[in-house]
């Protein structure tokens, strides 16, 4: 499968295998870490599916996840601390 814009390891796994904790046999299976990034058209093989319904539920929809942040200005967190006492 290949690797949309924005997606992470566990958007690929929720979508195609229909479980997050499938992203570790992701991760195994594809030779990276599961923290690694991965990159827009990069092709992934892809394990057994772990819930079909959920995979089908994706698929008859059309639903595509994209939750990777790929540009640090747009994140939740500005990876700064108040000191504020």
């Amino acid at each position: 499968m290949k690797v949309l814009q924005g997606q992470s390891l566990f958007d690929i796994a929720i979508q195609e295998l229909g479980s997050a904790e499938a992203a570790f046999d992701l991760a195994v299976l594809n030779g990276v870490s599961i923290t690694d990034d991965v990159s827009t058209g990069d092709e992934l093989s892809l394990p057994a599916v772990v819930d079909k319904a959920i995979a089908s539920y994706y698929a008859n929809r059309g639903f595509v996840p994209v939750t990777a942040i790929t540009d640090r200005e747009y994140s939740v967190f500005d990876y700064t601390f108040d000191i504020t006492l």
